[in-house]
């Protein structure tokens, strides 16, 4: 493999073992690729923002939005510096308070990763996954014949499954000829792939339900769409999810098909920005109750925040719990009250390459279909992200989302059989 391939996957996996309990016993096998995979994560969320002058506030947020644990904070930091991402680490009391970043683009970021977790000489059972879960997201391989194409160690092929698959990153479906396995990252970085196939070789049922996701993407999912929430347990389907305010875990479906492959791919971190952002304008679209925000408004909301005249939205009492998510992901500020002695929180746009490629994506995402016109005021715009809940990235989502009644695997028969006969993707 290339260092850049291996460095993507060590983010991979530990995307994957956000999934798993933390304390469990078995990750220490994999303490290295974990590592280099929370390093790049928080790489991806700092990158452009070149201060950091509260350290101690991005160690909450990469813990509650990265997994990036908080006891491993510390060591992240000093293995993005060994690196040469971060500089000028100021400590006091043992902590961490002050740095700055110098994080490249995504080609070299990967590839700098890759040859980092080389340095630290990986046991081999790490290096079979990381092999393991590069191939799985090229293409579905049959299960007797998965060792023997990735090259992999027959002895040490059911420990990597018993552990890529309770992290989710191997999938699993029965066929009649026999077990057929696959990354979710096939779907995550393939969705033109997925839709390709749907549309080809699946039943007229799944055929419809992911015609409804690319009519309007965001798609809130529920009871009464088992196929697509099918698809998304499987890792077939990307949806980010929000919990709404009545406690439920909302899944909003994206089939970003038209997108740059190299996004799906070496820069999911900010597909991932994009799609939280659409997954919460959607969810201030339908799940506002009677300030719902009105679909032409949606655009409106992304257009204030990357307008380089203006780029925030007034101060408002409820922005703080509003706007948190994408405060946390690293696309908002929250500065001071415009007025003297105010108490509310001025949501502000931060404006690096990432994050104005991020709101662009989610615009064009939104108009795909439908050309949205008109302009709102600012009470529309500060009902957009009325969540205030925690945000589910899409390997999460994938974890907890199931269909309510079991969906049949002749549903996926034709669809995987031809996923097999392409081969490897790219």
């Amino acid at each position: 493999m290339e260092r850049f391939d291996e460095g993507l996957r060590c983010q991979d996996v530990h995307a994957g073992l956000r999934n798993v309990d933390p304390n469990s016993g078995g990750l220490t096998k994999l303490a290295d690729t974990q590592l280099i995979g929370m390093a790049g994560s928080l790489a991806a969320l700092i990158r452009g923002q070149e201060v950091i002058n509260d350290a101690q506030a991005l160690r909450a947020v990469a813990a509650e939005q990265l997994d990036v644990n908080q006891y491993a904070f510390d060591q992240v930091l000093d293995a993005l510096a060994e690196i040469g991402f971060v500089e000028g680490l100021q400590r006091s009391g043992g902590k961490t308070i002050r740095f700055t970043e110098s994080v490249p683009y995504y080609d070299d970021l990967y590839a700098r990763l890759g040859a980092a977790w080389r340095d630290r000489r990986p046991s081999e059972l790490e290096e079979q996954m990381v092999l393991l879960v590069d191939h799985l997201s090229d293409a579905p391989t049959p299960a007797e014949e998965l060792a023997s194409e990735a090259g992999l160690d027959m002895a040490a092929l059911p420990n990597l499954l018993a552990v890529g698959e309770s992290a989710e990153l191997i999938k699993r479906i029965q066929l009649p000829d026999g077990d057929v396995l696959y990354s979710p990252f096939f779907g995550f970085e393939n969705p033109e792939v997925i839709a390709e196939l749907v549309r080809d070789h699946g039943t007229d049922q799944l055929a419809e339900a992911f015609a409804a996701v690319r009519g309007e993407q965001g798609l809130p999912i529920g009871d009464s769409q088992p196929l697509l929430q099918d698809a998304i347990a499987r890792g077939l389907l990307l949806a980010p999810a929000v919990e709404r305010p009545d406690g439920m875990l909302q899944p909003f479906a994206s089939l970003p098909y038209t997108l740059d492959r190299e996004l799906l791919r070496g820069r999911k971190p900010v597909l991932e920005k994009a799609l939280a952002v659409l997954a919460c304008l959607r969810c201030g679209q339908h799940f506002g109750g009677a300030t719902s925000l009105p679909a032409a408004a949606l655009v409106d909301v992304i257009d204030k925040l990357l307008d380089p005249n203006r780029g925030f939205l007034r101060p408002h009492e409820s922005h703080a719990r509003q706007y948190r998510l994408m405060h946390s992901a690293g696309l908002l500020a929250f500065d001071a009250d415009l007025l003297p002695g105010g108490t509310w929180v001025t949501p502000r746009f931060i404006d690096t390459e990432d994050n104005r490629e991020a709101l662009k994506i989610a615009r064009d995402l939104i108009t795909h279909g439908e050309q949205l016109s008109g302009r709102v005021g600012d009470d529309d715009a500060r009902r957009a992200l009325a969540l205030g809940q925690p945000f589910t990235a899409p390997m999460q989502t994938m974890n907890r989302t199931r269909a309510k009644a079991p969906v049949s695997v002749k549903q996926w028969q034709n669809v995987i059989d031809s996923a097999l006969g392409r081969g490897r993707v790219r």
